[in-house]
């Protein structure tokens, strides 16, 4: 078994990084792993964990972009101090440290690997903050010893910036359940879900707004800067919602298993990294037996709509996502999630890691 070192940004929801070392642990590595705050650093922790257990932890506020060097000085403070085999990090920035301990300070480290969450072509909207982003891409990309997208999209995007094709290797952002249930549901078509982040650039509002009419239920559980624009349509145009805030992992998975409805993932156009993502949202509808509605923007929007996993959408136009939702063939979807988790469990994604 190897010894990891996992070095990543967190937000309070569980996602790939958080996967990928349970994966890590029951796999029987032994791992070393640095969380950081992602986004909003106020109030939050940098966690230094060994295994399970929290060794130590450092409390964190809001200095800026200024929390970045900070987190690189605190990683490579820890990595330095530890023996390894293999370093992942989470994103580019991430993976920095890793490369530095190894260039610079000549750390002795077998692999490292460049765990890609995603990639965005204006991650800033700000030119001289994403001409820096693009440069650490490229240094990254050149460094490490292999590099993981979560889509097709960001592989070939990144094999076009230079990455070596066999350094490059892609998977999807899985599934984690802790109970697998795959019973049999009648779908009521009325009944709508949305899970995550709630945003402008995820495009609930407008979809909700479209869809008013048809709308029975509404369930809401997330959080995000335009949730109250969302909750106010919500009042406005009579649609009977629940909404649940900040929810943990285990909650929104034991919600959508017995959720017999419609789960909403609408991606606009105007961010591009929305091109290039790999939405759990997604593969966690469908792997809860929930089909999804969703805009034909993400690269898994293609196998959905070829598999019957749920229906996409290219513009919003209510006559025709209404008819989609009519001729949508609910018969016996139980049978389909279990096939879809079956491969896009993350356990079977991480196999291809071969750690």
């Amino acid at each position: 078994m190897k010894r990891v070192f996992l070095n990543y940004h967190s937000s309070m929801i569980q996602g790939p990084a958080h996967y990928l070392e349970s994966y890590l642990l029951k796999k029987g590595n032994d791992i070393i792993s640095v969380s950081h705050p992602l986004d909003n650093y106020e109030g939050r922790t940098t966690v230094f964990r060994e295994g399970d257990k929290v060794i130590k932890e450092i409390e964190r506020r809001n200095i800026g972009l200024l929390n970045l060097f900070y987190d690189f000085y605190l990683s490579l403070n820890f990595l330095l101090k530890s023996e390894i085999d293999v370093f992942i990090g989470a994103n580019n920035f991430d993976t920095v440290t890793g490369i530095v301990a190894r260039k610079v300070f000549k750390k002795k480290i077998e692999k490292i690997i460049y765990f890609a969450s995603d990639y965005s072509e204006n991650r800033f909207g700000n030119k001289v903050l994403d001409w820096i982003y693009f440069q650490i891409e490229k240094y990254v990309l050149k460094n490490s010893d292999l590099t993981v997208s979560n889509t097709k999209r960001a592989g070939e995007k990144r094999i076009s910036f230079g990455l070596s094709k066999n350094k490059s290797l892609v998977i999807p952002n899985g599934v984690h359940l802790d109970k697998e249930v795959f019973e049999e549901k009648e779908i009521d078509k009325g009944s709508f879900i949305y899970v995550g982040n709630v945003t402008r650039e995820h495009g609930l509002y407008d979809l909700l707004k479209t869809l008013h009419l048809i709308i029975k239920k509404f369930v809401l559980i997330g959080s995000g800067e335009d949730w109250d624009r969302v909750v106010g349509l919500c009042k406005d145009r009579g649609i009977d919602f629940e909404s649940f805030y900040k929810k943990d992992h285990k909650f929104t998975i034991d919600y959508l298993q017995k959720f017999n409805g419609v789960g909403l993932a609408p991606y606009n156009t105007e961010s591009k990294w929305t091109y290039y993502c790999s939405p759990l949202k997604v593969s966690e509808y469908i792997s809860c037996g929930v089909p999804v509605l969703m805009s034909g923007v993400p690269e898994i929007a293609e196998l959905v709509e070829k598999e019957g996993y749920g229906i996409t959408y290219d513009e919003l136009d209510f006559e025709k996502i209404k008819k989609k939702l009519e001729d949508f063939d609910t018969r016996e979807y139980y049978k389909k999630a279990k096939k879809f988790y079956g491969e896009f469990n993350h356990e079977v994604l991480f196999e291809r890691l071969d750690l």
